[in-house]
């Protein structure tokens, strides 16, 4: 999940003067500017010297964004921390602040931040997003349920919000619900990964769903993002009931590219691979029951044939 695209205006203060940084004051705020084009107009500005700490801030935060999007983690925690040094009430450096510490799974520290982003009555969508994002990791459905509500009565075309919600209700088992909110992500979006991988599993969930239409999720949501672990796996899964084996195994790989120790991606890589004609496939097996006891149960009630 990334959360870099916001955009502030820099306070420009008039003068006579031709403003020598005009250009980079306007492409730093500019959202359609390409990522390092973004990062080299907003470094112009910080090394300056000439903003004040609330101009300051905002480039800062902009440059972090920028990083964000880049996938440069460190050095847009890095700006996001400076940019709350220098203006502790900017509230979107609090927003890019949070959205990473919760993709990394540290949520005692973005949970402070994003009730204070609540509190401030600012971005408040995305603060309620936000709160349910950390409430869904924590297992929370019915919590996070209520705080998605919350983003989506902020702003009903919140595509990232229903695909979130969607999420919750399946948790919750509720997988009509589910699909109806991933339809309804995917009317906004078509081309919202998370929402495809999740309808995948809806419809897989439903069980009297259109295994095709099913398909057609999971390979558009791999297209999109090759990493994107809930679309592989609902993709070898498919691949499996197909007995399509070397499918199969190639999406779990990918999985297990990305999370080497994932008990579903090894159980089903370990069927693959031994409905394959590969018997050692039964030591990725073993793995993940090592991992995870109620991983053969699981396939089996999702209508694959382990032996």
């Amino acid at each position: 999940m990334r959360f870099g695209w916001f955009v502030a205006a820099l306070v420009l203060v008039g003068c006579a003067k031709p403003d020598p940084l005009a250009s980079a004051r306007a492409a730093c705020g500019n959202p359609g500017i390409e990522t390092e084009a973004k990062i080299e107009a907003c470094s112009a500005l910080i090394e300056s010297d000439t903003l004040d700490d609330a101009n300051l801030s905002v480039a800062l935060a902009n440059r972090a964004s920028a990083y964000d999007e880049g996938g440069d983690v460190t050095r847009a925690l890095r700006d996001f921390d400076a940019a709350l040094d220098a203006d502790g009430e900017n509230m979107r450096a609090v927003r890019g602040r949070a959205a990473i510490l919760i993709n990394s799974g540290q949520l005692d520290a973005a949970e402070a931040l994003v009730d204070r982003l609540v509190a401030s009555g600012e971005l408040n969508d995305v603060a309620h997003y936000l709160k349910g994002e950390i409430a869904a990791q924590r297992s929370d459905a019915t919590t996070a349920i209520v705080a998605f509500d919350a983003a989506i009565a902020a702003n009903p075309r919140f595509e990232q919000a229903l695909a979130s919600r969607g999420r919750a209700k399946q948790m919750q088992g509720d997988h009509a619900g589910a699909l109806a909110d991933y339809d309804a992500a995917l009317a906004i979006n078509p081309q919202l990964s998370p929402a495809l991988a999740g309808r995948c599993w809806a419809r897989v969930l439903l069980r009297d769903a259109d295994a095709n239409q099913a398909r057609a999720d999971a390979d558009a949501a791999v297209e999109i993002d090759p990493r994107d672990k809930r679309a592989q796996l609902c993709r070898g899964l498919l691949h499996l009931r197909a007995r399509e084996w070397e499918a199969a195994r190639e999406s779990y790989d990918a999985v297990l590219t990305l999370e080497p120790g994932n008990p579903t991606a090894l159980f089903g890589r370990g069927i693959a691979r031994r409905r394959g004609g590969d018997n050692e496939g039964t030591e990725d097996m073993n793995l993940a029951r090592d991992f995870d006891r109620s991983v053969t149960r699981e396939f089996g009630e999702l209508g694959v044939e382990t032996y």
